[in-house]
């Protein structure tokens, strides 16, 4: 059975950032009004450290074990050096996932909306992070350090180094590349 054209269609970097961008924004029209703006600061670093987990947990397990998005996944895997390609199937399920969560979490009422600007807006910088450490170079703010973690990915073993943003998740989970 052929894909539809949902599964098929995929936006180039910055295009991408469409889907999340749009989330941010819904996310924005319903922040609360007279929010607590330290808890509001709070919710949305939680959201973008939440992303952080999230997205290693999204690229070991769904990129690299479910299909078709390892298959989406795999292709990118052969050609690390073209443009990066996201699904709009992909996008569009993160982004109503993460609005959906975030409202449906009943303590959280009032830090719904911040929560999920934080969560998208992590989504947003991990695809540009990602991004960079593709394309060719100086990176600077210490991506050098992400670059070649990301490349132990690429080139030597695709079943460690799953960060793209950060190394942590790396470690906790045992997946950081050994040390020579």
């Amino acid at each position: 059975m052929a894909e539809s054209v949902w599964f098929r269609l995929a936006l180039p970097y910055p295009a991408s950032l469409t889907a999340p961008g749009l989330g941010v924004l819904v996310a924005a029209l319903a922040w609360p009004a007279g929010a607590d703006g330290w808890k509001a600061a709070a919710a949305v670093l939680a959201g973008l450290v939440a992303w952080t987990l999230s997205e290693y947990l999204l690229h070991r397990f769904l990129l690299h074990g479910v299909e078709p998005f390892r298959a989406w996944h795999l292709a990118h895997h052969r050609n690390p050096t073209q443009p990066i390609r996201v699904p709009l199937a992909f996008s569009l399920a993160l982004v109503i996932a993460v609005l959906g969560l975030s409202f449906a979490l009943p303590w959280a009422e009032s830090l719904a909306a911040p929560l999920s600007v934080g969560l998208l807006l992590g989504d947003m910088l991990q695809e540009t992070v990602h991004q960079g450490l593709h394309a060719q170079g100086v990176l600077g703010l210490g991506l050098a350090r992400l670059r070649a973690h990301h490349g132990h990915h690429h080139f030597v073993d695709e079943r460690a180094a799953f960060g793209t943003l950060t190394t942590f998740w790396d470690r906790c989970f045992g997946t950081a590349p050994r040390s020579r």
